[in-house]
């Protein structure tokens, strides 16, 4: 299935034949999982045998030697091999992986953040649109941007909160009043980061779908809008771990793409 989220402008290729190179895992991995790996200047991906491999263990595998034209290749899918067609979870199986897991932490504690870095795991810009990879590296900084700017903002148009004192029998707000045009700017800075993360929220997940062949199950036409919408953690949290396999890879908070780097990849 083609899609747009599973090609970047980048490089077709012309075959040139086949030859054989030992590619060395980079963990212990199970038949079917792909991982990249590099000969010759080129990045081609490795599919584990059947009878899967062990970290450190040397296989052989076909390398074809590209010449490159002026189109565009399919993205790897990396090492995350979920079943398409279908979620890895539910919306609500945030503690798969228990409570204090990394994904869950970042989820509950910045979900902003840790859409961040499923964008960059999809390839995608800080808006929700698919980039190349010179735009897409720095997805998750440009997020972390928009949570600083966000938050600095807020503490210079706060507004003061309600002091309720009882007077004659009636609580009364008796807290400062702010300035009509700092209550306005406080308005749009909220409403504005909202809007942000609901639309690029919900252009991910839809995306994602997309990518796994995942069809809407309720509210056709407005799911993805709704999940972002009604539970943004936990729609964040479920992309997370759709895009990742947490067994293989161990979830860091501070990393572009939330996962722990894999040892690089050694080949003759």
């Amino acid at each position: 299935m083609s899609s747009k989220y599973g090609a970047v402008p980048s490089a077709s290729a012309v075959v040139t034949g086949d030859i054989m190179v030992e590619v060395e895992a980079p963990a212990t991995l199970s038949a079917g999982y792909k991982f990249d790996a590099m000969y010759d200047g080129q990045t081609f991906s490795v599919t584990v045998p059947p009878a899967g491999v062990t970290k450190g263990q040397r296989i052989a595998v076909p390398f074809r030697p590209l010449i490159l034209t002026a189109e565009a290749t399919p993205i790897n899918s990396g090492n995350n091999m979920s079943l398409l067609g279908q979620w890895k979870d539910g919306l609500c199986g945030c503690c798969k992986f228990g409570c204090c897991h990394a994904h869950l932490c970042c989820a509950w504690c910045c979900p902003v953040a840790l859409m961040g870095q499923v964008l960059t795991r999809m390839k995608m810009s800080w808006l929700g649109n698919a980039a190349v990879e010179t735009e897409y590296r720095s997805t998750f900084r440009k997020t972390l941007y928009v949570i600083i700017v966000y938050f600095v903002l807020g503490l210079i148009f706060a507004t003061p909160s309600p002091e309720l004192t009882k007077i004659n029998g009636a609580y009364v707000d008796v807290s400062p009043t702010a300035p009509t045009w700092k209550i306005i700017v406080n308005n749009v800075l909220n409403l504005s980061f909202g809007l942000y993360t609901l639309i690029v929220l919900t252009k991910l997940r839809a995306a994602v779908r997309e990518r796994y062949s995942i069809q809407e199950e309720h509210c056709a036409g407005c799911e993805d809008c709704c999940c972002a919408f009604w539970c943004g953690c936990c729609t964040v949290a479920q992309l997370a771990r759709q895009t990742a396999d947490y067994d293989v890879q161990r979830a860091k908070c501070c990393t572009d793409t939330g996962l722990e780097p894999l040892p690089p990849v050694l080949t003759v």
